[in-house]
């Protein structure tokens, strides 16, 4: 994925969908215990996410997050920051401001390098659209000290 090769992330992901699919009630394999239906969405929208594809992972993370605990605020804050970005792609910066509002509130109280990063990854993307209300609005309120 990281290479840039999408038939690559595409092969594999439908592999991880076609062994996650045939299992049945057999001993569970390790990979079980970590990768569920779900899960699998989340790689697959981030696959097309950081492959710019942003009309294969909207509809993605938009599923997942109708069903996602709010309970696992790290977790959430990083499928919205995908979201973000992927929306940003897609040229709906006004949704991404909305979807990046909703993962900084909820990874200001989150103590995670990742989701940190990943908030950057979000407002670099963010800024060509700064002179927007809704970007603006966002960029002045994560400047003023918390």
């Amino acid at each position: 994925m990281r290479s840039g090769d999408a038939r690559a992330a595409t092969s594999a992901l439908g592999e991880a969908g076609t062994a996650l699919a045939q299992h049945g009630g057999e001993d569970e394999p390790g990979y079980v215990y970590w990768v569920d239906e779900r899960e699998l969405q989340v790689m697959e929208a981030r696959a097309y996410t950081e492959l710019r594809r942003p009309l294969r992972a909207v509809p993605l993370l938009t599923d997942v997050l109708s069903r996602y605990d709010a309970t696992h605020a790290r977790e959430l804050a990083l499928y919205l920051s995908w979201l973000a970005v992927a929306l940003a792609d897609a040229n709906e910066p006004e949704e991404a401001a909305k979807a990046a509002g909703r993962m900084f509130d909820l990874s200001s109280d989150v103590a995670s390098e990742r989701t940190a990063h990943r908030g950057r990854v979000v407002l670099k993307r963010l800024v060509p659209y700064r002179d927007l209300p809704q970007v603006r609005e966002l960029l002045t309120r994560l400047r003023r000290p918390q």
